[in-house]
This record gives structure tokens, sequence and C-alpha cells, in this order.
């Protein structure tokens, strides 16, 4: 039993690590020993397993034993009797002494334990050779201790640095990218760890390449969230001008067309009926003229609220431009009814107004249509509702009318007017005059817009507002637009012949005139006949043209910018396109309406949507240019702000033919002196 313990301490230290580089030396040992004492000795592992044992077959083995596991449970040596090991079918005497890891140190666990065969024949062996086996003892101290200080040099030279980088290891996955292991040594350890000093530091200066990385993305991020706010809130604002007035902020012409279509939809199925008042304000000029236009902008303003507060929420009250608002009220019971409604708002516009310093009194005109009687679509609705409202004039003022077809069949007037206008083109009373355009970058004259004018032999210049409606409703607006047309690609044509070159002429179209089959084979003719350079013509159209039918005109606009004509939306801000939608089309250039620019200079309001679209085309890429201009505060706002060009009475008003081309050699005169005294300050 004794002995057993001596051998187990010894062997302690040579296979402390049983599964390491110790096991074959130990198994090299354990069959000495059962030569040397000619018996059965054999380690297990603590789950069993033979790490040694004298019959060298045995090894990997699992032994099993009810007093091994005790013995390994409890740490203390036990004698059993057991299946002798040489001799299955035999028993023998055993013991079983347990195998700790440090066997100098108190409480050391149990990693295995040392069987040994035992008789008394052996004992009586043994008690002969126990002087014998102290010298074999001895020698084997001595190759124990020198196989624990192989094994511990072998250990510490492999463990260590395995334990350094298990470490630094820790540390990066830590994000501890400065870790470094530093090993002495030219093995293969050695170039392990300056391997992995190489990966810590390519992994340091990576994740500080991804943090400034990210940082940027970040900043880029907010940026483009900023700039996609700011496009969506001036887009949101154009969106809501293009439904409602500027000045009063009731639904303007393009939303009421909206309500109108819906209310035509319903009335022809359900067999509804509805009706459309035209307002018109008596002596509204009277009052812009003595106190001004904010004066009159007050007065509309108030207009629009008695409007608003004297008729039902189903009705929609919108305004046209100038002193014109239109109602469309829904589910009409009868004339009276419509009677009532027209009362009210007389009634509620006689009412004094208060203006600063000036108390008004200013009436109105109601003309009446109703749907089906008086039309079933929006341009006849409308259309007679306006002549009944002209017919509530001239019976008066301050009343109402409804439409009536016997009092239209009407004014000798208009019937002499468009008599006359049909012989205009025939007797060359028609005439073109021009208003140049001022590029604000270069300062010179970048082109002109074409304006008709018409001088009647006896009622001397007509102003296109009376004419030109009375054209397009008579389809008179196509032959006068073509020879329009033409007319202007003649004149520039021979103004680039007299040495004014590279101007580009812009021509208005009606919407009569866009919408005929033939504007495509027209414009391609005229184009031949000139000679005109299409890169030199810009066509000028409005939002509602194109967005009466847009499919068409996405086709038309498409082939007329393939031949190289430009295209310009006039008039912008007073329609009712979208950004998505102008996006559709290949727009040129885009031209502020004036009533924008008017009150550039007081309205914060007018700035606001000036710039929101200066914002617009320059997000689209488009060419912009504002109409109206006339004081030097407008133009220094809308060059500041990178429009392209200025057109209004500031640089010119329009002239005839002659006259600008005196205009544009002078100033192009100007304008080379000016450069040449430039040139020789800078020499």
């Amino acid at each position: 039993m004794l002995e057993a313990k001596h051998v187990a301490t010894a062997l302690a230290h040579t296979g402390r690590d049983l599964s390491g580089t110790g096991a074959p030396l130990l198994q090299q040992y354990i069959a000495k020993m059962g030569v040397m004492f000619d018996r059965d000795i054999l380690i297990v592992d603590r789950h069993g397993v033979v790490m040694a044992d004298t019959n060298g077959a045995a090894v990997g083995s699992t032994y099993t034993n009810p007093d091994i596991e005790m013995t390994m449970l409890d740490g203390t040596a036990r004698v059993f009797i057991g299946p002798d090991p040489s001799e299955p079918r035999a028993t023998s005497k055993q013991v079983v002494v347990p195998l700790q890891d440090n066997p100098s140190e108190h409480g050391s666990p149990t990693v295995g334990a040392i069987v040994l065969e035992y008789s008394g024949l052996y004992d009586a062996l043994m008690q002969e050779a126990k002087r014998s086996s102290y010298v074999t003892g001895f020698v084997a101290a001595v190759m124990v201790l020198l196989g624990c200080t192989v094994a511990i040099r072998t250990t510490r030279s492999i463990v260590w640095p395995l334990e350094e980088l298990q470490t630094a290891v820790t540390a990066i996955a830590a994000e501890n990218y400065g870790r470094r292991v530093n090993l002495q040594t030219k093995n293969e350890l050695g170039r392990l760890g300056t391997a992995f000093n190489k990966m810590a530091e390519d992994l340091g200066r990576g994740r500080a390449a991804l943090i400034d990385h990210v940082a940027d993305l970040a900043q880029a991020n907010v940026l483009l969230e900023d700039g996609m706010k700011r496009q969506k809130e001036d887009a949101d604002r154009i969106q809501y001008l293009a439904y409602h007035d500027n000045l009063t902020s009731l639904p303007n012409r393009a939303m009421f067309g909206v309500a109108l279509s819906q209310s035509l939809n319903y009335g022809k199925r359900y067999e509804g009926r509805f009706a459309v008042f035209f307002i018109d304000l008596d002596r509204f000029k009277q009052v812009n003229d003595t106190l001004g236009h904010e004066a009159g902008d007050l007065l509309l303003k108030e207009v629009a609220l008695r409007l608003r507060q004297t008729l039902r929420a189903s009705d929609t009250v919108a305004r046209l431009g100038g002193d014109e608002f239109v109602v469309l009220m829904p589910d009409l019971k009868d004339d009276t009814h419509a009677e009532t409604v027209a009362r009210k708002i007389l009634g509620a516009i006689s009412r004094p107004f208060s203006v600063p310093g000036q108390e008004l009194r200013v009436t109105c005109s109601v003309g009446i249509s109703r749907f089906p009687n008086d039309g079933t679509d929006e341009q006849t609705l409308m259309k007679n509702a306006d002549i009944a409202m002209y017919q509530a004039k001239e019976s008066g003022k301050n009343g109402s009318a409804f439409y009536s077809a016997e009092r239209n069949v009407n004014s000798f007037e208009r019937l002499a007017l468009e008599s006359s206008l049909r012989r205009a083109v025939e007797r060359d009373e028609l005439l073109l005059h021009y208003q140049p355009k001022k590029d604000f970058h270069s300062g010179e004259t970048a082109g002109m817009e074409v304006l008709l004018r018409w001088q009647h032999p006896d009622l001397g210049m007509v102003a296109p507002t009376q004419f030109i409606p009375v054209a397009e409703e008579t389809g008179l607006i196509v032959p006068i637009g073509k020879w329009v047309l033409r007319t202007a690609c003649r004149q520039t044509m021979a103004w680039k012949t007299a040495g004014l070159d590279g101007l580009v002429v812009a021509v208005n179209l009606s919407p009569r005139q866009f919408s005929d089959e033939n504007f495509l084979e027209d414009v391609l003719a005229i184009l031949s006949e000139t000679g005109m350079d299409p890169r030199l013509l810009e066509l000028e159209i409005t939002e509602s043209m194109i967005m009466h039918d847009v499919e068409r005109g996405r086709v038309l606009l498409h082939t007329l910018k393939d031949m190289g004509i430009r295209i310009a939306i006039d008039d912008f801000g007073t329609g009712y396109s979208s950004l998505a939608t102008l996006k559709q089309f290949p727009i040129d250039t885009l031209k502020i309406d004036r009533s924008f620019i008017r009150d550039l200079e007081t309205d914060a309001e007018d700035r606001g949507l000036t710039e929101a679209i200066i914002s617009m085309a320059k997000t689209l890429r488009l060419h912009l240019v504002a109409e109206g201009v006339e004081t030097v505060g407008q133009s220094d706002f809308l060059r500041t702000r990178g429009c392209d060009e200025l057109q209004g009475f500031l640089f010119s008003k329009p002239v005839p033919a002659a006259e600008f081309e005196s205009f544009v050699k002078i100033r192009r005169t100007m304008l080379g002196h000016t450069i040449s005294a430039l040139a020789l300050q800078n020499a």
C-alpha cells in the first residue's frame, strides 16, 4: 500500500498533464516498472480511460470499478479485489491510489489514479527485492525529476507564448487595437506573434478609417435629409401655390376647374343641378388708381373673407384674378334658391370696408349660369356666367342676372369686333412688338418676347385683352397664331442678316393653337420657309395647356424638343402643375409670373414663393426668366437669387421692330465700350 503511494507520488511529477508530452514517457516508465516488479500496473485518468499499462495493448481502453471511482471522488487510497489484468478469469489483490496534479500542494485536484496488482508471492519477492528497489526508486526519482524539468521547460516555451497570444486576442476582440505581444523567439510562435502585431496594426488603421467614414456618411446623411426636407417643403409650397390664390388664399382657377369638373361628372351621372356664380367688383379700378394697390389688395382679402363667411361649407369660392371671383353652388334646388344666394353675396359686399385711414363702399355684379340649362361643359358654363355678369353690369351694377341666350345674341360691338378681326390679317392691320430680355450674367440682350398688337383703322390700337378672347373663342387665333410665328421668324432672320445674331425669339402659343391637329405641320413648314434655326425659337405655353391632355402634350413637346426648339412655361405659378408633373416634359425655361414680382420688395410671402420657384427651377436645371421687373430692387433680388434673365419695363417696354433693332445695337455698342475700358484698366 505504502509502495503504491510512493509510486503514485513519483508518477505525479511525470504525468501532471496526462494529455501532454509526458504521456509517452509515462508509458515507458510503467512498462519498465512492470518488467522490474513482474506485476501489473496501470494508470487511468479521472474518466477511467487507461493512459499507461504494463500491458501496452490496454492503453486507451476504459477500466471501470466502483473502488476506483470512489478514490477519484474522495482522494483516499483503497485496497480491493479485482480481476487480474493478466488473467481475466482470475482475481487478485489490487490497490488504487489517487494521482494528484501537484502532490506537493494540499488540496490539489485528482486527475487520475494508479492501480497496482499485488499478492503474497509478490510481497515476499518485494521484501527480498526491497533493497534493490531503493536503488531503482532513486534512479526513478532522478528520471522523474529530469522528466519534470524537461516538461516544465517545454511547457513554458510553448504555453506562455500561447497564453500571451490568447490575452492579446481577447484585448483585440474588446477593440483594444493598441495591444501587442512581445515573443522573444525566432520559431513559429515568434513569427506568429509578429504576424499578430501586424494584423492588430492593420485592424487599428482600418477601424480608424471606418470610424472616419461612418462620421462622413452620417454628416452626408444629415445634409441629404436636410436637402430633401427643404425640397419637399419647396414642392409643397409650389403645390399649394398651384391650387391657391396667393393674395386671398382662396382656391384659384385651377382648383375651381377641378371642382367644376367633379360637379359636372356627378350631375351627368345622377341628373343633379348646380350653379356657377361669376362675381366682379364694380369700380375696383377706381380704388386701385385712387388709393393704390395696397388698399386694393386689402379690399380683395376682405371680399374673399366675406364670401367664405356668407356661403356654405359645401360651396366652392375661388378667385380667378384681379377683382373676379367665382362660386360653385352644388345641389341647386331652383332659380329662387340661386337668387337667394346672389342677394346674400350682394349684401355682404355692399357693407362698408375699412382700410387704413379710409372707409370704402363697393358693390359687385353677379352672373349666374346653371347646369344643365346653360351649359354641359366647363368652358360653356364659365363663359355664360361671365356673359351673365356683364349683363348684370349693363342693367346698372350692384345686381345679379341669370344667363340669357336671347340677350347674348348680343352685342353689336362684339359682332363688329369679330368681323373686323377676321379681316385684320388680310388688311395687314396686325403688327408685332418685341420686348427685350436681359441676361443677368453678361448684361447683353439675350432675346425677346413677341407681343401681338392690332392697329384698327377706326378704333386705333385695340388692347390684346379685347380681341385675343374673341379670337380664341371663334377659332381665329389659329390663323393669327400662324401669322405671328411666321412674321417673328422672318424678322429674326432679317436681324441675323443685319448682324444681330444669337437672339432667341419667344412666341406665345394659345390653347386653341396648341391643340390644333395641324400645329406641328405648321411649325415645320414655317421653319422650312423662313430658314429659321430651330434653336433660336422658343415656344411659350401655359401650365394649363399641357395639363389639359397630358399624354398628347408630352408627345408633342418631345417632338418639338427633338427638332431643336426650346420650350418655356409662361406665367409659372398661376397654374396647377407640380414638380413631379413638370419633370415629365422637356422644359427648358420657366417664366415667373409678374404677379409674384410686383410686390417682391414689400411682401415676404411673395419673396418666399419666388425663392421656392427659383429653387425648384435650379433643381430641375431649368433656365429662369422673371417677367414684369420694374424696379432696381426687384432686379437685385432676382439676380442674387440666381435668376438668369429679366423682362420688364426696367430694361425695356415692348417696342416695334425698328426700335428693337436700334435698342440692341446701342446696348451692344455700350457693352463693348465698357469691356474695352475694363480691359485697358487691367492692362
